[in-house]
């Protein structure tokens, strides 16, 4: 056996056998300077891209570049606030003066009061005139108005049915009397129901007229002392 025949031999029996070993991966170091030349803001970025576009919004600190900044919501000024005091306010008080200075028949129908007189409750209505009789029925229903309040009784004349307005503030009326208070208190603030035969409480004459003696009795008829003043007045201006 020659030698080259010996070499030929080996050579194949070397490239037959695999080999075990791995060569090493070479890891390729980064350029210097490239971590360096990164851009840190969208400025920057925009500088190295060589773009004039200018950033409007620039994003605050904590927040990310990328999110858009939020819309500002346009705030208008309130209109101009309304007056305090109207015309017609300020004329219903001035005439409310002077119809009820006092304040009487305000309080004697306010919703406030606890001692106000509330629908179903008997009620005298007495006038300055003195041809002109006063008239007493159940009261039905309040109208509050302003200035136009006025109330609805009902009473019963000739065995007729009859209703009647009056202004709370009229200047011809001389007062109001509380005749008598409804035992319970009505449900309803319009007792319209009473004009049905099955629920009308009749005439109240009676009632009035007993109302008449008690206060006879314990304090005096307030009409009939208001009517001898009147004569003794007349009495007086005709001997002047």
């Amino acid at each position: 056996m020659s030698l080259q025949t010996l070499r030929s031999s080996l050579v194949r029996f070397r490239d037959a056998v695999p080999t075990t070993t791995t060569k090493p991966k070479l890891i390729q170091p980064r350029p210097p300077g490239v971590l360096a030349t990164m851009p840190k803001t969208l400025d920057q970025l925009l500088s190295q891209l060589r773009t004039k576009k200018p950033v409007k919004n620039q994003p605050k600190e904590g927040r990310s570049p990328l999110k858009p900044a939020p819309k500002k919501i346009k705030v208008y000024p309130p209109p101009c606030p309304r007056p305090p005091n109207s015309v017609l306010s300020n004329f219903t008080t001035t005439q409310l003066k002077l119809l009820d200075p006092k304040g009487l028949r305000q309080r004697l129908f306010s919703r406030t009061n606890k001692d106000a007189i509330l629908p179903g409750d008997i009620l005298q209505i007495r006038f300055k005139d003195a041809n002109t009789e006063p008239f007493a029925g159940v009261l039905i229903n309040i109208r509050r108005r302003g200035l136009d309040t006025a109330i609805l009784l009902r009473n019963h004349l000739t065995r007729v049915g009859v209703e009647m307005w009056y202004k709370l503030y009229s200047p011809k009326i001389e007062g109001i009397d509380l005749v008598e208070r409804k035992e319970r208190r009505a449900r309803r603030a319009k007792l319209y129901y009473m004009r049905l035969p099955k629920h009308d409480k009749g005439s109240v004459e009676g009632v009035v007229t007993r109302w008449k003696k008690n206060r006879m009795l314990f304090g005096g008829d307030l009409d009939a002392k208001k009517n001898n003043k009147k004569k003794m007045m007349a009495k007086k201006a005709g001997k002047k």
